[in-house]
């Protein structure tokens, strides 16, 4: 048995798997563009591939990562002369070709490494993370204010690219969160350790300026707790990190459990509606540490509010990705996305949800129907066991209470007698009513068997 087992489902325990794959095809449920950059590429796996058939749309910032390199060349303090250049540059170079065996282990399936084309991804990057780094310092020593701290240091030649792409920063953001575009966040740190002015400066200011990077993104704000550096796969790993995960998440798991074949599905739940009828109410839970962090307390399923934006289903898209490719992630975004989409089943359900604060919908031009399919569309391909569903204890409950009898009599009573202020008064005044007849039939009863003196 564990001769059929071991080789169809785990490895040995010291052998890691890869952290950057191909996203399957069942999962991409033909929505390509999802995976694919809007302004940057990044990495092997889409050194080939372009969105809608322009092979050039990446071309202008590909030259821009030229003037990355020489920037972050520029400001070492070890260059006192032109002269130099080459030799910080070979001892990049060389780093990276000692890096070459773990970069190539850090990918599902690829022979496209390039020193060069690392080299200017991993500067790219570098660039980014330092830039945002320092706006960062900038906001918390107070020298100015969040809402209004400029992106754009003096000198900086960043605005050079905004001229035909206003917005092309923004693109870069989101596709620097796309699974089939990632490099090893080694490469990033060990081209800092070679480039860096100040030899003291940890790489923690790395972690620091991703988060700042990528704090404007949603689904709600990042977390400020500690990222030790070491630990990062890559940028869409630091991120996923970041979003922050349920109080009782447990600590990743080794490979050990993966020899054995998955439990089977998950039970899930019905729909909002339906649950509102049976009499669980529905409310959003205030003073969460993430959206992931759903509760059942008392007959009220508590689930945090949850923004909904134009690039979401895109980033929700490849979070789950990663969940489904990479083995070793404790799978909450999967096991929340189908969770939603259990109760949202219909429009009546997005507009239940919308009305509880549970959903906020900023996508722009998104009809009805569309937002009834959005968990449906993150859903479409993926699985997860039941061993590994962190919410199967909150179905389990919720399930439980909607089957019960009180909870759906009351419910029902409330619906269909209080829901009305004047269905409320009339049942009010019957009642009354009611309450008096029976009073005076208890009176000329008693006054008949007992008359008075």
């Amino acid at each position: 048995m564990n001769g059929v087992l071991l080789p169809k489902y785990g490895t040995d325990e010291s052998e890691q798997p890869p952290t950057i794959y191909t996203v399957p095809q069942e999962i991409k449920g033909g929505n390509e563009d999802a995976y694919l950059p809007f302004a940057v590429k990044i990495g092997p796996l889409t050194r080939y591939r372009n969105r809608m058939g322009h092979y050039d749309q990446y071309d202008r910032l590909q030259d821009y990562k030229w003037c990355c390199v020489r920037r972050l060349i520029g400001r070492n303090h070890l260059l006192q002369e032109p002269e130099r250049t080459p030799v910080l540059l070979d001892r990049c170079l060389n780093s990276l070709r000692s890096l070459e065996p773990r970069i190539r282990a850090s990918y599902q399936n690829t022979d496209n490494i390039n020193e060069q084309d690392m080299l200017l991804d991993g500067c790219f990057i570098l660039h980014r993370l330092l830039k945002y780094a320092h706006i960062a310092k900038r906001e918390e020593a107070l020298e100015v204010k969040a809402s209004t701290a400029k992106d754009e240091e003096e000198e900086d030649d960043d605005w050079t690219q905004v001229f035909g792409r206003c917005w092309v920063w923004g693109f870069v953001t989101y596709d620097l969160l796309l699974l089939e575009n990632q490099i090893p966040f080694l490469v990033v740190q060990s081209l800092f350790h070679d480039l860096r002015t100040d030899p003291d400066e940890s790489s923690d200011v790395l972690v620091l300026g991703a988060q700042r990077l990528f704090r404007s993104l949603r689904p709600q704000p990042l977390q400020s707790s500690h990222i030790a550096c070491s630990s990062v796969h890559h940028l869409l790993h630091l991120f996923y990190q970041s979003v922050g995960l349920p109080a009782a998440t447990p600590k990743p798991d080794n490979l050990r459990r993966y020899r054995m074949p998955p439990s089977e599905l998950s039970e899930w739940m019905p729909c909002a509606t339906e649950l509102e009828e049976a009499g669980v109410k529905i409310r959003a839970r205030q003073g969460a540490s993430s959206f992931l962090d759903v509760g059942f307390d008392a007959g009220f399923l508590e689930i945090p509010m949850l923004q909904l934006y134009d690039y979401s289903e895109q980033l929700l898209r490849n979070l789950i990705a990663f969940e489904q490719t990479y083995p070793l992630t404790p799978g909450h975004v999967t096991a929340y996305a189908m969770l939603m989409d259990c109760l949202v089943a219909s429009s009546e359900d997005m507009r239940l949800l919308q009305l509880r604060g549970v959903l906020m919908n900023q996508m722009n031009g998104v009809r009805d129907k569309d937002q009834t399919g959005f968990f449906s569309r993150l859903c479409h391909g993926v699985h997860i066991a039941a061993d590994r569903n962190y919410l199967g204890g909150v179905i389990e409950e919720v399930n439980k209470y909607q089957q019960a009898r009180w909870p759906r009599w009351r419910a029902a009573l409330v619906r269909n007698y209080f829901s009305n202020p004047w269905v409320a008064t009339s049942l009010a005044a019957a009642v009354f009513l009611l309450a008096l007849t029976i009073m005076q039939t208890f009176f000329a009863a008693y006054s008949y068997f007992k008359p008075p003196h």
